[in-house]
Parts: C-alpha cells; sequence; structure tokens
C-alpha cells in the first residue's frame, strides 16, 4: 500500500512536466490504475474499481481521439531539465525512514474495524453520490443531443 501510494505521488509529479498530450494520457491511466488498486485494497468490493477504471480509460479514449486527430503528427519531446529534482524526490520518497514511520502505518489503518464500516456509499454520501449520478447521465444525454453525426469527422480532408 505504501509502494502504491509513492508511486502515485511520482506519477502525479512526472504529470506536472508532461508537455504532450500522449504522456499525459499515460500518467492519468497509471494513476487510474493505481487509485483502483488502493480502492480495491480499502473496500472489499472490487466493483468500484472496475468501474472507475472502465470511466477513466473510456473518457481518455475519447479525448486521445480528439488530440490524435487535432495535433496528430507533434513530436514526443522529453525534458531532462527537471531530471536532478525528480532523483531527489525519488531518494526523499524511498527513504526507508518515511516508509516505515510508525505513526503513518497504512496496514493497520486498512485492516481497522472503522475503515472496513465505512463504506463508499454510507449514508452520509448517498445522496452527493446519486446527485452525481444523475448529472453525469444528463450531461451523456445533453452530448449525444448535440452531436451530429451527419457531419462526419472533425478533422478536414482535403
Amino acid at each position: 500500500m505504501n509502494m502504491l501510494i509513492i508511486l502515485f505521488l511520482i506519477t502525479s509529479f512526472t504529470f506536472m512536466f508532461s508537455i504532450t498530450p500522449l504522456s499525459m494520457g499515460v500518467t492519468l491511466i497509471m494513476q487510474t490504475f493505481m487509485i483502483s488498486m488502493m480502492t480495491a485494497m480499502m473496500i472489499s468490493s472490487f466493483w468500484y474499481s472496475y468501474l472507475l477504471i472502465l470511466v477513466m480509460v473510456s473518457g481518455l479514449l475519447v479525448m486521445f481521439m480528439y488530440m490524435a486527430s487535432i495535433a496528430s503528427n507533434e513530436k514526443f519531446k522529453i525534458s531532462f531539465n527537471w531530471m536532478p529534482f525528480t532523483i531527489m524526490f525519488l531518494y526523499i520518497l524511498t527513504n526507508e525512514t518515511l516508509i516505515y514511520n510508525k505513526k503513518i502505518n497504512m496496514e493497520k489503518l486498512t485492516n481497522s474495524q472503522e475503515l472496513i464500516m465505512n463504506k463508499l456509499l454510507n449514508s452520509k454520501f448517498i445522496i452527493p453520490s446519486l446527485l452525481m449520478i444523475m448529472f453525469l447521465f444528463l450531461v451523456m444525454i445533453a452530448i449525444s443531443f448535440l452531436v451530429n453525426t451527419e457531419e462526419g469527422p472533425m478533422r478536414k480532408s482535403y
């Protein structure tokens, strides 16, 4: 669990320095997989993790198709200017005093009864979750009415 949190922080750090949309999409997919693994470890049901992966990957595929149609021939550039900061950041994160700190022990936190009983859709969060589901459904319906399939693709053919 600690290793997943460290990897999540590293990918968040690399997302800030991503230049191309392709590298941003790859880091978002990696973060989605790590978040879904963490939620699968914390919640005894894997359905939320599956749903999260399906929604995020499908949204990223739509974004990838959009970016590929607009900027299809853009070169992938790697910036080495922030590499010393990344190495220093990785060293600080992987230091054993931070990983095995007694105050923040994630294994004890995930196995505690309070966290297991506090499910994702408990009585406190059921109304905001239902509102979010209804909002996303209405947005999906509105977008499907706005999209006109008779006009063809967004990219112009010469």
